[in-house]
């Protein structure tokens, strides 16, 4: 605490002493006056309390299993309870051994809770700008953990609600209101610090000097506490009484500040509220004129503050010159690390060359062979593709002429046809002659059988035009449906070069109905007179 805080309570003491003796009348003496000892009550804020013997058991439980995880977990747990049972040296400790811990092993998490934890600490001791700089801290870590979908957004309601907090012993209600409603955003109707976070809208009331409408908002979370947190009800209770002392209701006043310090007592839980409780009853004695009872509170005050806080008192010894060991320890082991690296760095500086020319004749080897292995394949890949356009020359050219030799064959076979024809032309002219002379019937079926063996050889021509161009009459037919049988022998005789004369001969008409044919065909397939009908039909 300030100097000047100090000086203030001994003056009031001072004050209050001689009033005690000016009013006789009204008090009895002051040698009848049972003032408690110190001893009786720092007994009872430091007699031993096994909540925390199960921590430091699990935390050489974790040591001896190399559980690192575990042992920030601990030691954070127990940096908390040390500062609840004012062991501030202790809790310090604690936290900046987590602290340490999780910075080696990057665990985020639990470094903002350390970082909170410290920032408790520096509040106690009136620190605040340090204290406000180790809450931040620890919210700016929360906040990336939770933008990295790490952590859920409630996690930031435990930074949010130690600023209100702060701003709240700042007196400043608007920055105070400003973390509370950033709470609102992130907290869920089910989550049980939902009743914490009513307490301290009921505490900005209060610093607001709203004191009904605080008392409307506190009064109703003491059921919930009794239940789930009593040792909390530390503070509420606390709260509590300076509304009422406000409003000048101060029966109700004291009742619930010694609630708050019974709590405090039995559960050794916030026990930094004990002098300022104290302190206010006994000004609500002074208040009732009950000098008495006003001085027995106020020396009780004096002492747990100075047990608490007084540079004299060995519990504070160690914080009066408090300092950041988690950064002097960083920088410390830094300092080590750097001088480790710098010899390892001086002692393989020769090695590092030697690895360095091994590195440039290899990459300079790989680079060789690489080229070498380019080019190799390079040419290889050339020299497949020219054996393979070549080889496909050969093949379209054997194609070719075997096509050709092919389309000669069935010429050959056409025009054998054609002369059996007119063989048979001539033999059927000579039997009409004689069809009246002896077996008409008999020539009849000669002239049959001629007829059928006609249409024999042209199905065998169409047989073996078919084998030769493949594909033809598909093509052919899917661009003109409408073409007949007839309209398709023109169309192949076209194909093979064939004259109007030799059209007429093989299809055995005159040479005017083949131009016919020619003329008609034309016109089925629409072909301008410009076209020539020759190369349209071999194009398809």
């Amino acid at each position: 605490m300030s100097f000047f805080y100090r000086f203030s309570i001994l003056i009031t003491t001072i004050f209050f002493s001689t009033n005690v003796y000016r009013l006789n009348a009204q008090e009895r003496p002051i040698s009848d006056i049972s003032f408690p000892q110190k001893k009786k009550h720092i007994e009872q804020l430091t007699q031993n309390d096994s909540s925390y013997i199960k921590w430091e058991q699990k935390l050489v439980s974790h040591t001896i299993t190399n559980d690192t995880i575990a042992q920030i977990k601990a030691l954070n747990k127990l940096g908390e309870l040390y500062c609840n049972r004012i062991n501030y040296e202790k809790s310090y400790d604690s936290y900046w051994k987590a602290l340490l811990l999780a910075e080696k092993t990057n665990n985020l998490a639990n470094m903002a809770t350390s970082y909170t934890g410290i920032g408790i600490l520096y509040s106690l001791y009136n620190r605040r700008g340090e204290a406000l700089k180790y809450y931040l801290k620890s919210l700016e870590i929360n906040k990336s953990l939770v933008n990295d979908n790490k952590l859920t957004s409630d996690i930031l309601i435990k930074n949010y609600l130690p600023l209100a907090t702060h701003y709240f012993y700042e007196n400043d209600p608007n920055t105070m209101l400003f973390y509370l409603e950033t709470t609102d955003k992130v907290i869920t109707p089910d989550n049980p610090l939902v009743h914490y976070v009513k307490a301290h809208y009921g505490y900005l009331s209060l610093l607001k000097k709203e004191y009904h409408k605080s008392l409307q908002q506190l009064l109703p979370i003491v059921n919930y506490l009794l239940d789930e947190n009593p040792s909390y009800l530390v503070v509420l209770y606390a709260m509590i009484g300076d509304n009422f002392y406000s409003l000048k209701n101060y029966n109700k006043a004291i009742e619930y500040y010694n609630k708050s310090n019974s709590i405090g007592y039995q559960y050794k839980s916030h026990l930094n509220f004990l002098p300022d409780t104290f302190r206010k009853i006994s000004e609500v004695y002074h208040n009732l004129d009950k000098e008495a009872k006003a001085l027995k509170n106020l020396v009780i005050s004096h002492e747990i503050n100075q047990y608490l806080y007084s540079s004299r008192s060995p519990n504070n010894e160690y914080l009066l010159e408090i300092k950041d060991q988690f950064m002097l320890e960083k920088e410390r082991l830094d300092k080590l690390a750097a001088n480790q690296k710098l010899e390892q760095l001086l002692h393989t500086e020769s090695l590092w060359r030697l690895r360095y020319i091994i590195i440039l004749i290899s990459a300079i080897l790989l680079v060789g062979l690489g080229i070498w292995i380019y080019r190799y394949t390079t040419t290889k890949l050339r020299n497949e593709k020219k054996m393979l356009l070549q080889k496909k020359e050969l093949e379209t050219k054997k194609s070719a002429e075997i096509l050709e030799i092919k389309n000669k064959e069935l010429t050959e076979s056409t025009l054998r046809l054609m002369a059996k024809d007119e063989l048979l032309n001539d033999v059927k002219a000579n039997l009409k002659k004689i069809s009246d002379t002896p077996s008409p019937s008999n020539i009849k079926k000669l002239i049959k059988t001629i007829t059928i063996n006609s249409k024999e050889n042209w199905e065998e021509f169409e047989s073996r035009f078919t084998m030769v161009n493949e594909g033809f009459y598909s093509r052919i037919k899917e661009k003109f449906p409408h073409l007949s049988q007839y309209d398709l022998k023109v169309c192949a005789l076209i194909k093979l070069g064939f004259t109007g004369k030799e059209m007429a001969k093989v299809m055995g008409i005159s040479y005017e109905s083949a131009n016919t044919s020619r003329y008609r065909l034309r016109k089925k397939i629409n072909l301008d007179k410009n076209v020539n009908l020759v190369e349209f039909i071999n194009d398809i």
